[in-house]
């Protein structure tokens, strides 16, 4: 150390002197992995001041004083009460040094630290604050790139940045060292405040970068935490790919304006964010004075006429009750999804709260909605109890609790009786009017709709054993009642399912499926769920493109809340080349049903066959983490991560794949493409050889063996296989207009012939 302060003393003689400490060693007012700042004395203005002096080597990489000091000279113009002014800068016998003013005050981290959360009106007066000088240097032309805690002085109580231009001097200075990193891209910040376009080292970085990071920055006031936490590698993905937790979840009394505007500035996209950081701080302040904002007192918020179901809780550790229990609340978010003027939370987004501990405000956060109505069910024999409780998503106020208890067979009134109770509680908080909740009853018959509720419970598995279940409860519910129309339309799509979940042959499989949604049409052409089954069908078994897309917009318009009618519509938008409202269909379903794995994967997948590739791996990655069991999202992810040239974490997502689902002859298919990328194709032979021995037991769809062979470039072997796809009608061959694996085959003449009997 002596030697260093030798050196120093000796490199700022005349200018500068750096203080000693009480222990002889130079007084030091930090110290960090890219510099450490000295406390000196100005020796030709009289005035105390803090020098930070880069390291020499960062990370062991070299850099170009030259070009440090010409890019922070464009700092040094800024000159705003709330950034800590440049006063010099320079090099020395091989220091690299920069002078600024020494406050002697807390950082924001110091009071995070002491404090844990901010008030809500304080932390957003900071960020009101930080913005507007983040705003004039981003109009001067400067990105600071590494807004944090620990660069937010507070200096009498105002906030104050340091270290403006310091990132982006040193990234210059690193790359263009002409070394061997030379333009191979330096993700210059802190990983807990990186945008994802610094995480991903991105070169076009503008003032939406130091948004984002502002925005970790209020997150973290406001929580007590940032975005997203843990190893640093870990939280660069974790920034790229991950939507953050609403603020709510962790405090349920930040205002809802407050958590939409932090929400909207961490939006991955750049351009989703807000044009500049200066509208940012404006719609928190906006926030701020909005009725629901926490300031100390005055009237509770008044709810904004959405509702979310959560699941029952079965009672009593009955297996046979839980079924029960899951039927009830979809039969209420049923019956209020009719209520003109009401939001209702989907199922999908409502049920992924089970098992979560999660009070009136978190649950209200997380689904958006105002009231949350929870449950317990209770059987014992032909009795039931029911116990409600509705209560506010903005304060956990109770607004309503109800029990009932009755026979079995009243069970249909009760539903009712809670719709209506749950109607009349929201409409003495709501301005306005709501309409009231019409009852639909598709079965007289207590007992078939106890079935019907069992085969829907055992389908939303999604598992072989589930769909067999399911099969079961719907039949027994038609024996029960053959006019429940919608029994025939759980059978319709079991039938498609089990195509998929047992390996059956399709022609079996999708035959019956017709038939069942067939006749739950006949029954009631009102079922927008009987609809998509049959479009569905007509889409995937028929290749009847016009059939399809007449049934799928006649199930939009009967229910455009229905998730599952835009997620399948989607697809056969796709295969017609319909990329742009392909999507825009996708992204719709998602926005129902944000909580459906299967609908966040099916997102992945269109963004995939539509050739935006990057696009794809977020909401994959969304869907894996909501679900990280269901094998064919790991399936998919592997195929984008595959075609982005990342074969490593390909070949990771297959394995992940084939450990969940051993016997997924498409994922068996898909590590042979990848071993042939790799450089490996004796392996993709040997996996041909593979299924040959399969098809001896049992089925095999011959789509393995196109992708296979494909890989191979065996393209005489790809068509024959193709043929046989054709012959099995695998629904798969909708999509060889937009499936990249045949990519190179499109020109071929017997490409052309299988279009044109696939009428494509």
């Amino acid at each position: 150390m002596t030697e260093v302060l030798d050196r120093l003393q000796s490199a700022l003689a005349g200018r500068y002197r750096v203080q000693i400490g009480p222990d002889g060693e130079p007084a030091q007012a930090g110290a960090g992995a890219m510099a450490t700042v000295y406390l000196a004395d100005d020796l030709r203005h009289g005035r105390r001041v803090a020098i930070k002096v880069i390291h020499p080597q960062l990370g062991g990489r070299s850099y170009q004083p030259d070009r440090f000091l010409r890019e922070i000279r464009f700092a040094a113009r800024l000159s705003h009460p709330q950034i800590l002014p440049l006063y010099d800068s320079g090099q020395s016998d091989g220091f690299l040094f920069f002078v600024m003013p020494f406050v002697g005050c807390e950082t924001l981290r110091d009071r995070l630290s002491a404090q844990g959360t901010l008030p809500i009106p304080e932390a957003v007066r900071i960020a009101r604050a930080l913005a507007g000088a983040l705003d004039y240097a981003h109009r001067e032309g400067v990105v600071h790139r590494d807004i944090k805690p620990e660069n937010i002085l507070m200096q009498q109580d105002q906030p104050v940045v340091a270290d403006f231009g310091v990132a982006r001097a040193l990234k210059a200075a690193v790359e263009h060292a002409g070394d061997a990193i030379t333009g191979s891209g330096m993700a210059v910040g802190t990983p807990a405040y990186m945008s994802p376009e610094q995480a991903t080292a991105d070169e076009a970085l503008d003032g939406r970068s130091d948004q984002y990071s502002l925005a970790c920055v209020v997150y973290e006031m406001l929580t007590g935490r940032p975005p997203f936490t843990g190893a640093a590698r870990e939280v660069m993905r974790r920034q790229t790919i991950e939507p953050p937790r609403p603020p709510r979840v962790h405090r349920p009394t930040v205002p809802r304006g407050v958590e939409s505007a932090v929400l909207r500035a961490l939006s991955k996209d750049p351009a989703a964010r807000f044009a500049t950081i200066g509208e940012f701080g404006a719609a928190l302040a906006g926030a701020l004075d909005a009725p629901d904002a926490e300031s100390g007192g005055g009237p509770l918020p008044a709810p904004r006429r959405s509702v979310a179901v959560l699941p029952f809780l079965a009672l009593g550790g009955d297996a046979e009750t839980a079924w029960f229990g899951d039927g009830v609340a979809d039969e209420l978010i049923d019956a209020l999804s009719r209520v003109e003027g009401l939001a209702v939370a989907s199922r999908g987004a409502s049920f992924a709260l089970r098992g979560q501990a999660h009070d009136a405000r978190s649950a209200g956060a997380l689904l958006g909605v105002d009231a949350v109505l929870e449950g317990s069910v209770r059987r014992a024999g032909d009795r039931i109890r029911i116990s409600t409780t509705l209560a506010s998503g903005t304060d956990g106020r109770v607004l309503w609790a109800g029990r009932y208890d009755r026979q079995l067979a009243d069970v249909f009134a009760i539903q009712e009786a809670i719709a209506e109770q749950i109607v009349a509680t929201l409409r003495g908080t709501l301005l306005g009017v709501l309409g009231d909740p019409v009852p639909q009853r598709y079965t007289a018959s207590v007992a078939a709709y106890a079935h019907y509720l069992h085969g829907r419970y055992a389908w939303n598995l999604r598992t072989a054993e589930g769909v067999l279940e399911a099969i079961r409860h719907f039949e027994a519910a038609i024996a029960e009642d053959p006019g429940f129309a919608l029994a025939y339309t759980g059978l319709a799509d079991c039938y498609a399912l089990q195509v998929d979940y047992r390996s059956m042959p399709v022609r079996e499989g999708l035959e019956r499926a017709r038939a069942e949604a067939e006749k739950a049409i006949a029954l009631d052409d009102s079922l927008a769920e009987a609809h998509t089954s049959l479009a569905w069908v007509r889409f995937i078994y028929d290749w009847d493109w016009a059939g399809a897309g007449h049934e799928f917009r006649r199930a939009i318009e009967l229910n455009p809340r229905y998730a599952t009618a835009r997620q399948w519509y989607a697809w056969l938008l796709v295969a017609l080349g319909q990329a742009d409202e392909a999507v825009a269909q996708g992204r719709l379903a998602v926005e129902l049903d944000p909580a459906s794995t299967s609908i966040r994967r099916g997102l992945g997948w269109l963004l995939y066959y539509t050739g935006r590739t990057a696009a794809a791996e977020e909401p994959l990655r969304q869907a894996v983490i909501a679900n990280p069991t269901a094998s064919e999202t790991h399936r998919i992810l592997g195929l984008v991560l595959m075609r982005l040239g990342r074969l490593a974490e390909a070949e990771a997502a297959f394995r992940d794949t084939l450990q969940l689902a051993p016997d997924d002859s498409y994922t068996f298919a898909a590590m042979g493409w990848a071993a042939v990328l790799g450089g490996r194709p004796d392996e993709a032979r040997e996996r041909i050889a593979a299924l040959h021995r399969r098809r001896e037991t049992g089925y095999v769809s011959p789509v393995a063996f196109v992708l296979l062979h494909a890989a191979l470039g065996d393209t005489d072997a790809v068509f024959e296989w193709l043929e046989r796809a054709y012959e099995d009608r695998r629904g798969w061959l909708a999509y060889i207009r937009v499936e990249p694996a045949l990519m190179p085959f499109r020109l071929d003449d017997r490409m052309k012939g299988l279009l044109e009997r696939l009428h494509l």
